[in-house]
């Protein structure tokens, strides 16, 4: 009897890093996002499996594009990943979104600017 390979070698994928903008499929979008932003580090997969709850296994499909995270996993990527919701947004062609969402972002960074300009004022 021979026992499963346990490591973390990712299977599948592509050694480069493929743009979101261009993946067919959910999952291939995720491992894009994933392998962009924490590919490199060495434990990636164990960082993103302790953002998400979910299994080494799993989150190892989720790299290799093989399959793609449900509900509350995707959820928590985007929580601690905020690529993955830019990347999202551009796939389902809501840019329109993602604009908004860093206009709020420019807009509290600068109020708080003028905050801290207010402060050494005084």
């Amino acid at each position: 009897m021979s026992f499963p390979k346990k490591g973390n070698s990712f299977h599948g994928g592509t050694d480069g890093n493929p743009s979101y903008d261009h993946a067919d499929t959910f999952a291939e979008m995720v491992s894009a996002v994933l392998r962009r932003s924490v590919g490199g580090r060495p434990s990636a997969v164990k960082l993103v499996a302790r953002w998400t709850g979910a299994r080494e296994r799993t989150v190892k499909n989720w790299f290799a594009g093989s399959c793609a995270p449900k509900g509350d996993h995707f959820r928590d990527l985007v929580r601690h990943c905020p690529e993955m919701l830019d990347a999202f947004l551009v796939s389902v062609d809501r840019q329109d979104h993602l604009a908004l969402a860093k206009v709020i972002q420019v807009e509290a960074a600068l109020l708080d600017a003028l905050a801290a300009i207010a402060r050494l004022k005084q």
